[in-house]
Order: structure tokens, then sequence, then C-alpha cells
């Protein structure tokens, strides 16, 4: 009886320790400061917008707005797909625009998650950040106004692409390509990259409406104009959903895109 008694006792402990559902972290968050590397007292966010984004199992994060002189816009971005395990965050990179050695690599943290924010400390180990600390904070991205139709909420990869009329995408330069699109209302995130050769090739970023037929972007940051010349520029999408995959088309009839849902991962 006491032997049972102590095993019922350690079942909350237990129970802490287990895996979480990768849905907990759903969401869209702003950084607000950080501790990076050496650094022993915490900076604010006040020049850069850094954000991440979390949706049934994968990550997204990029740095852009950077109003320091000399600086772009757009500074760099990085994704993966992540797990809660025994009451860690798990995050493996599969693209990372500042250090391709860092692809493929798997990293734990601590974390912390409330309706309105989130916090990650831990270390990265590449070749070129070794045993490099990083703790943030961030609070969560709120919308000025309810999804009208959810119907795109979640993970997509690329098909097809055509633009300017033409098929591109898994032709030349984008050969072996990924192109992942997460939307998390009220932010839409997308990275072109080669997981074989660990090429990133570009990030763009938006907050979005959909009313089951238009997509609705109002950009953020879009690396390849990476001067930060379309920021706030509202772009319209006619967009149809079928049996797992969605049609975006658009740019007066140069762009049209399929995608294909990725499944929660947990």
């Amino acid at each position: 009886m006491k032997s049972l008694l102590l095993f019922l006792s350690l079942l909350p402990a237990l129970a802490v320790e287990s895996d979480e559902p990768v849905q907990k972290l759903n969401g869209a968050y702003r950084q607000t400061k950080n501790k990076y590397g050496s650094m022993t007292t915490w900076k604010t966010r006040d020049s850069v917008t850094v954000i991440k984004v979390f949706r049934d199992g994968y990550w997204f994060g990029a740095f852009y707005n950077d109003r320091r002189s000399g600086r772009t816009s757009f500074d760099g971005a990085c994704g993966g797909t992540y797990e809660l395990k025994n009451g860690k965050y798990v995050e493996k990179v599969g693209f990372y625009s500042w250090d391709s050695t860092a692809v493929g690599n798997a990293f734990s943290f601590d974390y912390k998650i409330s309706s309105k924010q989130y916090e990650q400390f831990g270390v990265m180990n590449s070749d070129k950040y070794k045993n490099y600390p990083i703790n943030e904070v961030c609070e969560r991205i709120t919308a000025t106004e309810p999804l009208k139709n959810n119907s795109l909420e979640g993970v997509w990869f690329m098909k097809e692409g055509y633009w300017g009329g033409q098929s591109r995408f898994g032709q030349g330069k984008y050969k072996d390509f990924e192109v992942v699109k997460i939307f998390s209302y009220p932010v839409v995130v997308y990275a072109y990259y080669n997981p074989i050769t660990r090429r990133f090739d570009g990030a763009g970023g938006a907050h979005y409406q959909f009313d089951g037929k238009v997509l609705t972007e109002t950009n953020e940051f879009w690396s390849w104009q990476a001067d930060g010349s379309r920021k706030g520029n509202v772009e319209t999408f006619k967009t149809s959903l079928n049996n797992g995959q969605f049609v975006q088309q658009g740019w007066e009839g140069k762009l049209r895109e399929v995608y294909a849902k990725a499944p929660a991962r947990n």
C-alpha cells in the first residue's frame, strides 16, 4: 500500500515532465528584450523588429526594420520544426540565413508561455555560434479584428509556382527548394530555402485577413527588396481551397502558387 501511495504521489510530477501538444505555442510574437552571447544585462528592442511565429510544430523567426544608419530593413530569417519534450522547447533548424552550419541541428531551451508572452532560455551551438546563449522575451501579436475565415490557418508547402506566367518552382535556381508558408493569425510568413545545400534564398511576412475567397496581405518585410520600400503595401490574392491544397493567384495574372497543407506534428 505504501508503494502504491508513493507512486500516486509522483504522478503530478511525472505529468509536468511529459510531452505537451505543440499547439500550446501557436501564435505570433514580437521580441521585447534579449540577452545574447556574453551580454549580462537585458537589451530592449527599439530599432529592430524581431518576430517568432509558431504553428502546429513549425517555427519561423525574422529580424527586420533595422533603422540604424547603413543597415537594410531585412536582416535575416530562420525556421524549422519544434516539439515540447520533457518540459523543454526543442527546435530543429531547417533554414538559417546567418549560418548554414546550424541547419539540421536541434537546440533545447527552457520556455514559458502565457496568453500575453513567450520566453525562451538556452544555448545554441553551430560553427559560427559556439555555445551561444540565447535569452528572449516576446509579447504576443494581437489582431485588431477577428479572422473572417480560418481555412488557411496552419502550415503549407509549395507544390507548384508560376511567376511571370512561367513555371519556376523546382527548376533552375529553385531546383530542390522548399517553400513554406505559415498562417498564424494575424501574421503570415514564408521562406524559400534548399534543405540539401542549406542555401537560404529569401523570406517575407505580412499581417493577413482571409474571407474565404480573397487573401489580403499587408506587407511587413520582403527580403528580395530589402530596403523596406514594400512595407505597408497591401496585396490581394484570389484564393481557392480543395482537398488539402490552396491556390493563390495575383500580380495581375503573373503569379500562381499551389500549396499543400502539412499535417500537424503533434
